[in-house]
């Protein structure tokens, strides 16, 4: 679990390596699979049971995650792009208070084979206040510790 966080001061972007000890192809179905997605996107005991997701070029996906303290919030976007095993590009809002898409940022993702597994590079770019950058590097690495679990059989949805 080696993470990286770098902040750009040219852009407003956020990136976060990680290593997965699972291969490509399978770290690239998590994110791409609607069913997989279900079963671990969200940080810590944040939960998207009900996520959709329709992976392809002008696909929309939608998450709405769970917090324990029973409030939902719902990210959504569009993909831009999609490079099977090795890419995937969209954009990322979250809904406001009246259930509209609120400002707009982009998520990309790379996938590289590694003799170990993958290396998996997260770009979260448009995020021009520093506190939601900090909140997202947060989001993002308990995601991927969500996504590890998964994939090592460990992780349960919630209820």
């Amino acid at each position: 679990m080696n993470d990286m966080l770098q902040k750009s001061k040219l852009a407003p972007e956020l990136v976060i390596e990680r290593e997965i000890a699972y291969p490509q192809e399978q770290v690239f179905k998590a994110w791409t699979d609607q069913e997989a997605l279900r079963m671990w996107m969200g940080p810590g005991k944040i939960c998207a049971p009900n996520a959709t997701m329709d992976a392809r070029v002008g696909g929309a996906y939608v998450f709405p995650m769970h917090r324990p303290d029973g409030v939902t919030t719902t990210a959504r976007g569009v993909i831009k792009e999609i490079v099977p095993n090795r890419k995937l590009r969209l954009t990322w809002s979250w809904d406001d208070k009246d259930g509209k898409p609120g400002d707009v940022s982009e998520v990309t993702l790379e996938f590289h084979s590694t003799a170990t597994g993958t290396r998996l590079v997260l770009r979260h770019a448009g995020l021009t206040d520093p506190q939601i950058r900090e909140r997202h590097a947060h989001g993002w690495n308990g995601c991927n510790d969500s996504l590890e679990m998964y994939l090592a059989g460990k992780y349960r949805p919630c209820e």
